[in-house]
């Protein structure tokens, strides 16, 4: 896909969370599209949004409107697959970070998906094991601003391991 591609259907998303999201929810996803836009996550748009991170799949992006949400309500999944975010200690994450993303642990409940047939995986994170967690690490509901930014430390996060070598034997 060409970058020109990527950009309009970064475009096309934010327009449609105009549409779809009122207030903070609005702002922080918005806040959440830019922060991908500029950290070089790429889309091939759909719906929901997938975004790769140097062809690594990294997240999906969910917004939607419907009764039980009149205002709109979203939640990004991050950190898929056999990324262990317990590595690489050269990298710095606060306290807050780890229990923010600790609080956040998705087990699987068989939605769909990598782990639908599995039931999800045990795995470590930041030190606390966990049993049947989702091919989506964690789960984010309509994060506030002070959250999006540990959101966005933790997507740093896995940017870091993505780009050092060591990380990644």
């Amino acid at each position: 896909m060409s970058e020109q591609n990527n950009v309009n259907i970064f475009v096309q998303i934010e327009q449609e969370i105009k549409n779809t999201l009122n207030g903070d929810n609005q702002k922080t996803a918005l806040d959440l599209l830019a922060y991908l836009k500029d950290s070089g996550f790429k889309t091939e748009g759909g719906f929901p949004p997938h975004f790769t991170y140097k062809g690594n799949w990294s997240c999906v992006f969910v917004y939607f409107k419907d009764e039980n949400h009149p205002s709109g309500h979203w939640f990004v999944c991050c950190l898929p697959g056999e990324i262990d975010v317990s590595v690489c200690s050269d990298f710095s994450i606060d306290e807050s970070v780890k229990e923010f993303a600790q609080a956040n642990v998705k087990i699987c409940d068989s939605c769909y998906g990598e782990c639908f047939a599995l039931g999800g995986k045990r795995r470590t994170i930041f030190g606390k094991e966990y049993d049947g967690v989702c091919c989506n690490i964690f789960h984010f509901h309509a994060p506030n601003s002070n959250e999006l930014e540990k959101v966005k430390k933790l997507m740093d996060l896995q940017k870091y391991i993505i780009n050092d070598t060591q990380c990644t034997k």
